[in-house]
C-alpha cells in the first residue's frame, strides 16, 4: 500500500483528497498539520499527522518523507512563497533514494508528485484552450492572471524534475462545495444584504462579462486519486491537467444566489479595482477540460452548479456561521 503525504492535509482540499484515497482502500495517507487541533483534525479521519514539517525548510521536508518511507507526495497546500522550497525538498528526497539504490546497485521506483496548480494561469484567453498549451508562452492565448505570473515558471520547473521524479500538475477550476471560502467575495454582499434587508444596489466587485470554471471539491478529489493511480507511467508524455465540470458567467452565478438567499436588490458590478487576486476572480475563462476525462477516467458528478446554488449557498452560510467570531 503506497505512502501519500498531503500538505495542507487539514486544509479545504487536503481533506477531500485525504477522504477520496482512503475510500480507495489503496492508500495510507499522511498529513501535516499547523496545530495539534489541526493534528486530532486528521487523526478524526484516520490520517496521520505530521506536525514537525515546515513548509519553508526543505531540509526538514525532506527527512520526513524518508522518515515515513514516503511514496508520492501531493502539493494542496496553496504555500505560494514555499512552492520553489516544496519542490526542492521533494526533489531533495528522490535523489538520496535514488543514490541508496544505486549503492546497492538496485533499480526503484521513482519518488512521485502532484502539484496543484490552477486554471487562472490560462487568464482570459481570446480562443478556447486546453492544458496542451503551455500557459505563459508565446503559443499561449492569454496571459496568466496577475496575482499567479510566477506559476507557469514553477509548472515548468516541476517537469524538468521528471529525471528523478514521476509527476502530475492538476489545475482546478474554481472550487465550490461545502465551506469553500473562494466563494465568500461574491456570496458575502448578499447575504448582507440579505441580513439587513436593505434593497440598495448590491456592489460586486467584478467585471460583468467574467466567467469562471467550476469544479466540486468531492469531484475534484477524485481527478487526484485518478491522477495517483497513473502517476508510474501511464499519464503520457505531458501529466499536466486542467479540472474543471462547467465554464459559468458570473451573472448566471450571482443570480441564482441571490434568488437562494432572498435578495431583491440589483446586482451592480463595478469591477475590480486594480486587485490582482479580484482580477482573478474575474478572468473569462474558455477552457476545454477533456484530458482529464480521457487520461484519469475522471468523471465529474456535479454538473449543475446553477440548480442546484441554493445547497452550495446554505453550505458556505453554515461554515461561515460556525467561524468562531473575532
Amino acid at each position: 500500500m503506497p505512502n501519500v503525504l498531503i500538505l495542507g492535509g487539514s486544509g479545504y482540499l487536503g481533506t477531500a483528497i485525504a477522504q477520496a484515497l482512503l475510500r480507495s482502500g489503496g492508500y495510507a495517507v499522511w498529513g501535516t498539520a499547523r496545530s495539534a487541533a489541526k493534528a486530532a483534525q486528521l487523526r478524526t479521519n484516520e490520517v496521520s499527522p505530521v506536525e514537525t514539517v515546515h513548509l519553508a525548510d526543505p531540509q526538514t521536508l525532506a527527512q520526513t518523507i524518508d522518515a515515513h518511507h514516503i511514496d508520492a507526495v501531493i502539493d494542496a497546500s496553496s504555500a505560494y512563497e514555499q512552492a520553489a522550497g516544496v519542490l526542492g525538498a521533494v526533489i531533495l528526497a528522490a535523489k538520496a533514494r535514488a543514490d541508496a539504490l544505486a549503492k546497492d546497485k538496485a533499480v526503484g521506483p521513482k519518488l512521485a508528485f502532484i502539484y496543484t496548480s490552477g486554471s487562472w494561469v490560462h487568464g482570459s484567453p481570446s480562443r478556447r484552450v486546453s492544458d496542451l498549451t503551455p500557459p505563459g508562452t508565446s503559443l499561449a492565448p492569454g496571459k496568466p492572471a496577475t496575482a499567479v505570473t510566477w506559476r507557469p515558471a514553477h509548472e515548468q520547473a516541476i517537469l524538468a524534475a521528471r529525471d528523478v521524479l514521476d509527476v502530475a500538475i492538476l489545475r482546478p477550476a474554481a472550487i465550490y462545495g461545502r465551506g469553500s471560502w473562494v466563494w465568500g467575495t461574491w456570496w458575502g454582499p448578499l447575504l448582507a444584504a440579505a441580513q439587513s434587508g436593505s434593497r440598495d444596489a448590491i456592489q460586486i466587485p467584478a467585471d460583468k462579462g467574467a466567467r469562471t470554471g467550476v469544479v466540486h471539491v468531492d469531484d475534484l478529489a477524485a481527478a487526484y486519486l485518478g491522477a495517483l493511480d497513473r502517476i508510474h507511467g501511464q499519464l503520457g508524455s505531458w501529466p499536466v491537467f486542467d479540472v474543471g465540470a462547467e465554464n459559468l458567467s458570473i451573472v448566471d452565478l450571482l443570480e441564482a444566489a441571490k434568488a437562494a438567499l432572498g435578495v431583491e436588490a440589483e446586482l451592480a458590478y463595478g469591477g475590480t479595482h486594480g486587485n490582482a487576486f479580484l482580477e482573478a476572480l474575474s478572468l473569462v475563462a474558455n477552457s476545454d477540460f477533456s484530458r482529464a476525462k480521457l487520461v484519469l477516467a475522471w468523471v465529474p458528478k456535479r454538473v449543475d452548479f446553477v440548480p442546484n446554488t441554493a445547497v452550495y449557498v446554505d453550505a458556505w452560510r453554515a461554515t461561515e456561521e460556525m467561524k468562531p467570531k473575532a
